[in-house]
């Protein structure tokens, strides 16, 4: 661990903390990366899908952080960078129970009375879309894993941050418009070659509505084309006969899993993007058709009584460009007064 400097001994008033999903470890956007990273200007960010820590590193030097890398058993790693004084830090990895990892930092808040000291839980739980429900007692799994390690130390405020690719319950999306999209990739030959699981039978291939041969072909972007879902081809049949609206959104969002969130309220976690925006949609990916919330700052209730407000950042004006073109995940950022 270096040096702590005399700016962040200083009493602070005020903490903003961040998770933010890079995509794929970063490719070739580490400058988009970099901007969203300093417009955001967050004391302590979680971020998911590292893959090589040497560019993030980088990143993390340039803007004046501290970068604590955790790997994980497989691939994905996770990393914390931060500005604060960080006290101690664990990697937990744990092939039993995800095949990714939790960084467990512990964090001095110099000067603050109330919470001279704080905890963070990052987690990237299971994806494994195509498995529909059956990916979610997976989630299950992780985050009763993450919430008994805060147990070992129950008094101290804790932050449970990252990306949980699982929906809370209320929350809507919009399935319709984001399968539509795809639907036309497939048709346009984009999607033939990075979204469909499986061989596709050649009597299904050569049929219109599976490929317009005909059609202009589709533009899509770096960061659409690695983080768009990689279904069974038997999906995309559904999508054409799936009407676009809201009424299909709502049935599609009923149908999906929502105990994995749901598991951290009902541990007495808050959630803090709704504590501060009770309606907004929050939608956090991707960036390219915002469509669903799978990105969350949870917070101890000591912790949220400080909140000021939780926000998905860079959406919009010109750093909602930047955003789009360095990740398919905005990230969310939390901001909490400290000594009130």
């Amino acid at each position: 661990m270096g040096p702590t400097s005399e700016s962040e001994r200083s009493p602070r008033t005020t903490l903003r903390v961040a998770t933010y999903n890079i995509l794929a470890g970063g490719g070739d956007r580490w400058s988009a990366i970099s901007e969203v990273l300093a417009a955001i200007s967050a004391d302590v960010v979680a971020v998911q899908e590292v893959e090589d820590p040497v560019p993030l590193a980088a990143v993390a030097s340039d803007l004046g952080y501290q970068m604590i890398f955790g790997e994980a058993p497989k691939f994905r790693h996770q990393a914390v960078l931060s500005r604060l004084p960080a006290l101690a830090w664990e990697n937990h990895t744990d092939a039993a129970a995800w095949p990714r990892n939790s960084l467990e930092v512990e964090f001095e808040l110099p000067g603050c009375v109330d919470f001279p000291r704080f905890r963070i839980h990052t987690v990237h739980l299971t994806a494994a879309f195509q498995r529909r429900g059956r990916a979610e007692p997976d989630r299950l799994r992780e985050l009763v894993a993450v919430r008994s390690q805060a147990e070992h130390e129950p008094t101290l405020p804790h932050l449970v941050l990252g990306d949980f690719n699982s929906l809370a319950p209320g929350d809507g999306i919009r399935a319709t418009d984001f399968l539509g999209q795809l639907s036309q990739w497939r048709r346009t030959g984009v999607l033939e070659q990075v979204g469909a699981i499986g061989s596709v039978p050649s009597g299904v291939a050569a049929m219109r509505w599976w490929r317009d041969r005909d059609a202009e072909p589709s533009e899509i972007s770096e960061v659409a084309r690695a983080g768009i879902p990689r279904l069974p081809w038997l999906i995309h049949p559904l999508i054409e006969l799936v009407p676009r609206g809201d009424a299909t959104d709502a049935l599609v969002g009923a149908l999906l899993p929502r105990a994995a969130v749901r598991s951290m309220v009902d541990a007495g976690y808050v959630d803090c993007l709704r504590r501060t925006h009770p309606r907004a949609d929050g939608f956090t990916c991707p960036t390219y058709l915002p469509a669903v919330r799978i990105d969350y700052v949870f917070a101890t209730s000591d912790l949220a009584s400080q909140l000021v407000n939780c926000e998905v950042a860079a959406r919009a004006g010109a750093l909602g460009e930047v955003a789009r073109r360095a990740s398919d995940h905005f990230p969310v950022v939390a901001d909490f007064k400290l000594n009130g």
